[in-house]
């Protein structure tokens, strides 16, 4: 199925403006000048350190004037598609994934094979192969990776399970139940998983439901899958922990994003929360609290009518160069800098921890070792990405999600069983698929 957009329709559907219009790429200057950059989201530890790195490539291209703006993660593509519109984008946009197809399919980035020539040598042997083709859509590397994250996992309070009389964590979603129910106190829920409509709390979701067999779309056939049965059932086992009594009350969760969530179980006010990799590493625990991070459990038996995967995995600082790019030579030389083994290296533990990092020398970093062993392992024994596939992306992602987010929030507060929700949001999607596609 062609995944170029019908223009106008997308414009509708979005509020877009704007044809592409890409800029001659001259290698005969050298890098001079004006580059502007957004970077959008990002852990305490990364937005930090990435300001601190960014006066190292000013240091060492005094020739280029670095402008740099740094935005909210939830905002990204309001903010690139105005900026589109306008002819005011950034030359660098450093956003998720994600976000690749329905930007490339709109002619709003350049692939980078057209402009970065021998660079793409030192790139494919820095950057994990599996982490490299995140950034690749329909046979062109339009971003350049520097971590991912995956989902979904699983938080546990090492005490609460013990107490309850466990000596491992759950591996299956109805051992899941299980604990959950024998670790709820009075005052402290078994379990809690965020279900607002932030873009995170959806993909935690989906994360659930790939691994079920579910898919949100079908590619070959356009068609919206919503309500097929392993994205149905996933959302039944939100309303069965909930139903067991092992939750926060709906309300709560339905109004509690991740990072909220997060913060109850670092706090021990909640004994598993579920969560993408990173877990609770961003925003730390208390020093009473004793916890460590698996992957999901599995079902037992999926029920979707697509093949289970591992994980679903995104990057979500993916550097990108706008077509309409105003010094693509210094564009280039910025990207090409977060390539390097210094940049790379951040998320190996020098200083950050939370994403899976996308260097591959960061894989050796003792840091790295210390607090994800298991990772570590899991890398170098070649299984970490094995059965695993990109987070949801495809031209009208957005929308697809949009309506998921509801249907979630509709089952989890009651007011529709998950396949009544779900049949609702295919619809509604399905609609707005096929006026963005055409």
């Amino acid at each position: 199925m062609s995944t170029s957009i019908n223009r106008r329709r997308f414009l509708g559907a979005t509020a877009a403006a704007g044809a592409a219009a890409f800029l001659p790429f001259s290698r005969g200057h050298a890098a001079s000048g004006e580059v502007s950059v957004w970077k959008f989201g990002g852990t305490p530890q990364e937005i930090e350190t990435w300001a601190q790195r960014n006066d190292v490539f000013s240091q060492a291209n005094p020739d280029i004037d670095l402008k740099y703006s740094y935005f909210n993660g939830q905002i990204r593509r309001q903010k690139i598609l105005a900026g589109f519109q306008t002819n005011r984008v950034a030359d660098v946009v450093i956003a998720f994934g994600q976000d690749i197809p329905e930007f490339a399919g709109f002619g709003m980035l350049q692939p980078l094979d057209d402009i970065a020539g021998s660079k793409m040598d030192g790139w494919k042997e820095r950057i994990v192969p599996e982490v490299y083709q995140s950034g690749v859509h329909e046979g062109k590397l339009y971003a350049l990776p520097t971590y991912v994250d995956m989902a979904s996992f699983l938080a546990i309070n090492l005490d609460a399970m013990e107490e309850a009389g466990f000596d491992r964590p759950p591996e299956t979603w109805e051992e899941l139940r299980e604990y959950a129910k024998a670790m709820t106190k009075p005052d402290r829920p078994g379990i809690a998983f965020p279900a607002t409509t932030a873009p995170v709390d959806i993909n935690i979701f989906e994360g659930l439901a790939y691994a079920n067999g579910g898919r949100i779309f079908d590619e070959e056939t356009g068609k919206v899958t919503l309500n097929d049965p392993g994205v149905v059932d996933a959302l039944q086992l939100y309303m069965d922990l909930i139903a067991d009594g092992s939750t926060p009350a709906a309300t709560s969760m339905t109004e509690t994003f991740f990072r909220d969530t997060a913060q109850l179980f670092g706090q021990g006010r909640t004994a598993m929360w579920i969560g993408l990799s990173w877990l609770n590493t961003p925003w730390g625990v208390n020093d009473d609290v004793r916890w460590t991070g698996v992957p999901f459990p599995r079902p037992e038996k999926p029920s979707g009518s697509y093949e289970p995967v591992s994980a679903i995995m995104d990057g979500t600082a993916m550097l990108m160069i706008s077509s309409r790019a105003k010094n693509p030579e210094a564009a280039l030389e910025y990207v090409d800098f977060w390539s390097q083994n210094q940049q790379m290296e951040i998320w190996g533990g020098q200083p950050e921890i939370a994403r899976i990092p996308a260097g591959k020398a960061a894989w050796d970093n003792p840091e790295l070792k210390e607090a994800w062993p298991n990772w570590v392992k899991s890398y170098d024994a070649g299984t970490l990405f094995k059965g695993g596939a990109p987070m949801p992306r495809f031209i009208g992602v957005s929308a697809i999600e949009s309506s998921l987010g509801t249907a979630i929030q509709q089952a989890v507060l009651g007011q529709k069983t998950p396949q009544e929700a779900l049949d609702e949001a295919t619809a509604a999607a399905q609609t707005q698929i096929d006026l963005i596609r055409g």
